[in-house]
């Protein structure tokens, strides 16, 4: 399992992943989807308390473990 940032995630997904994922954060996370994108480009960063929710998704859906900074 490789280790990237969220930044680098969303930037290396298909945009058909990407809205994916933005519907991910509405749903789960409850942020609009302006704040999503965000928190996925890098802009913002995520709060503590969505960052478990968000690591968990990414691990099942992108095999991806997510490191913030």
């Amino acid at each position: 399992m490789k280790e990237q940032t969220l930044k680098e995630l969303y930037a290396n997904l298909t945009p058909n992943e990407q809205a994916n994922m933005i519907r991910f954060f509405g749903a789960k996370l409850f942020v609009k989807p302006m704040t999503a994108i965000y928190y996925l480009q890098g802009y913002r960063p995520v709060p503590q308390l969505k960052r478990p929710v968000l690591a968990e998704y990414a691990e099942k859906t992108y095999a991806v473990k997510l490191k913030f900074s």
